[in-house]
């Protein structure tokens, strides 16, 4: 099942456009592979922070026992993997080295463990009066190269060849890591004692994780339609819209015996946006300070800086432009660029 789409924008250079066809050839096998399987969840180009670390994952597998992060790498020519797990490409019969797209896929799959198991009690709930958690799940890692691109993985160690897949074998490569049952009662699968997720947790999984992607690109919004789910007894309500994406607010009736804190005193419009100090995502505003522009939290009253490391490359050069209303980074050393606002 397709949960979330990618968002088609205009690329800017030859690098980026590059980057943008190998994303959509990889959703395209995985689209083919799984748009009809309800145990497994897609979604592309899901963006996530958590404690002031941002991850952009290209692609996401959630699936009955666990996830798979999927970083998409256009290249073109010859790539090579020492046997340090050191990355280098040729460019124009030229060899340079490049930072290892494994690595940034571990980095975006630790901040996506940090989101889930410090908000799991909001997403699994209680059965029978026990807490569910998140441990003894999988996670994985795959890398996913352009199919003309020349792979040297000869030197490389097992663990890291294991993890380099030419795109149109994507589907399988995570087919092989998932390894799910036929469709058998839990009772009969007594080889496999992998701790599941039912239906309805994978829904709310998938639910909690697009109510933190549109906490930071609340642009998006703008893409669904208004598709409201039948809520379970005792549990939150939630407005799903869907078109391309999915979206999931949270309903809350405020507490009358808590004054809620605005922005009432302080002139400047509200933006959604994203508090490093206290999660809050309403109550922001943008203010242009000596080090740059930042957001200040009318809930902590604390400021969180919109400049952010580069989330292809990884790079600490970059700046924040803003056009009109719109607050976009970019890279300094790759050149790319995206809207934080």
């Amino acid at each position: 099942m397709i949960v979330k789409d990618k968002l088609q924008k205009a690329a800017v250079g030859a690098r980026q456009q590059a980057g943008n066809q190998q994303e959509q050839d990889v959703a395209f096998y995985l689209r083919r592979a799984f748009k009809d399987e309800d145990r497994v969840r897609v979604f592309h180009d899901l963006q996530l922070c958590y404690d002031g670390e941002f991850a952009q994952i290209d692609h996401l597998i959630v699936y009955t026992f666990g996830f798979i992060v999927i970083e998409s790498k256009s290249i073109k020519g010859e790539v090579r993997v020492n046997a340090q797990a050191e990355w280098s490409r040729s460019y124009r019969q030229q060899w340079q080295g490049m930072p290892s797209p494994i690595k940034q896929a571990e980095l975006q799959l630790r901040v996506l463990q940090e989101v889930l198991t410090n908000n799991d009690k909001k997403i699994l709930g209680r059965i029978l009066g026990i807490q569910q958690g998140l441990g003894g799940r999988c996670y994985h890692v795959l890398c996913a190269i352009s199919s003309d691109a020349i792979i040297d993985r000869t030197k490389a160690p097992k663990e890291v060849a294991a993890k380099l897949v030419k795109t149109e074998f994507i589907a399988d490569a995570v087919k092989d890591l998932m390894r799910l049952p036929k469709l058998l009662p839990t009772a009969l699968r007594v080889f496999d004692t992998r701790p599941a997720f039912n239906s309805g947790e994978l829904d709310s999984i998938c639910s909690f994780l697009l109510t933190e992607h549109l906490k930071l690109r609340p642009e998006e919004q703008d893409l669904v339609r208004a598709a409201k789910p039948q809520s379970k007894s005792g549990a939150r309500e939630v407005d799903v819209q869907t078109v391309d994406l999915w979206q999931v607010v949270e309903k809350t009736e405020p507490n009358p015996a808590e004054p809620i804190k605005t922005a009432a005193s302080d002139t400047s419009p509200l933006v959604n946006g994203l508090c490093k100090h206290c999660q809050s995502w309403d109550q922001l505003s943008v203010h242009a300070g000596r080090y740059g522009y930042y957001l200040k939290c009318h809930v902590c009253q604390k400021n969180t800086a919109l400049k952010q490391p580069c989330t292809q490359c990884h790079s600490q050069q970059t700046k924040v432009r803003k056009e009109a209303d719109k607050y976009q980074v970019q890279c300094e050393s790759c050149g790319y660029g995206w809207r934080v606002l």
